[in-house]
């Protein structure tokens, strides 16, 4: 009896939220690797080495990249320079990185050849990365429905943020797949800048576009045959709408149709119970 009573009280006395209009973007940190066409330079005599620059810099066809006891070293195309190798030039490449859904393999930042070293003959200088050319990367990203509704646009484009520019840029996505609830995405990125060969790690920040809607408490939603369904009270009477959304974090939901602003909802929707006399609108 007393439960009969419960069930009758909780119908009759409805807590309510009034959907107020929101705004959502979305933003995850991206971890991933970098690839880009790269030539080792080999010394064609032995002697001591010296170059211009420690640094990762730009050069043209002609330009001093070191010498050997004198004897010039010149780039035989427009490049980067960089006097040092992390071991995996000529083995760092998109048939081996890309086809499996696995962990990137282990690698280390390269490691400078000192000026002064004693270089033999057809040891490796440094390494020459032809400019222009696209920088790209490889990375594992959250298949969240803001990121997998940008990359089912034909756009095909991400929007990227790094510590080094300080702002969102574009990032073309050339290729996607999917494991569970992860993207494996391949990106061709806006910029690259010297420094960037120093490792073949990359780190930023996917950020989605902004969408406007409402947000309610994820209590206010109940799902049904793959359908999320809130209450929208009319009048004194609570009617089941279907709505389009997502969960933006542990207790609140993003709706982006099926509610507007000031619309007034059931805020515990599971205890009420859809029958034949209720109408989904």
């Amino acid at each position: 009896m007393y439960r009969i009573w419960y069930e009758s009280y909780n119908l009759s006395h409805f807590q309510f939220i009034e959907a107020k209009s929101a705004s959502y973007t979305e933003e995850q940190p991206l971890e991933g690797i970098l690839l880009w066409d790269e030539q080792l330079i080999y010394s064609h005599r032995q002697g001591i080495l010296t170059y211009p620059s420690p640094r990762p810099h730009i050069v043209s066809k002609g330009e001093l990249l070191a010498a050997l006891d004198g004897s010039a070293v010149r780039a035989p195309y427009p490049a980067y320079f960089y006097p040092a190798l992390d071991g995996q030039e000529g083995n760092w490449v998109y048939s081996r990185l890309w086809p499996d859904f696995e962990p990137f393999p282990e690698f280390n930042s390269a490691e400078l050849i000192e000026n002064g070293t004693h270089i033999k003959r057809n040891e490796p200088i440094g390494k020459l990365i032809p400019q222009p050319q696209i920088l790209r990367c490889i990375a594992y990203l959250d298949a969240t429905p803001s990121l997998v509704r940008a990359l089912n646009k034909d756009t095909k484009q991400i929007r990227i943020k790094t510590e080094f520019e300080g702002k969102e840029r574009k990032a073309e996505v050339v290729a996607v797949k999917s494991k569970g609830q992860k993207l494996k995405v391949f990106l061709r990125l806006p910029f690259f800048p010297p420094d960037a060969v120093k490792s073949r790690k990359f780190a930023a920040a996917v950020v989605t576009d902004i969408q406007n809607g409402v947000m309610i408490p994820d209590t206010a939603v109940i799902t049904r045959e793959s359908k999320n369904i809130v209450f929208i009270v009319n009048g004194n009477t609570p009617e089941p709408h279907i709505v389009e959304g997502f969960p933006a974090d542990e207790r609140n939901f993003f709706i982006e149709k099926g509610v507007e602003p000031g619309n007034k909802l059931i805020l515990n929707a599971s205890s009420i119970k859809i029958d034949e006399n209720m109408r989904i609108w």
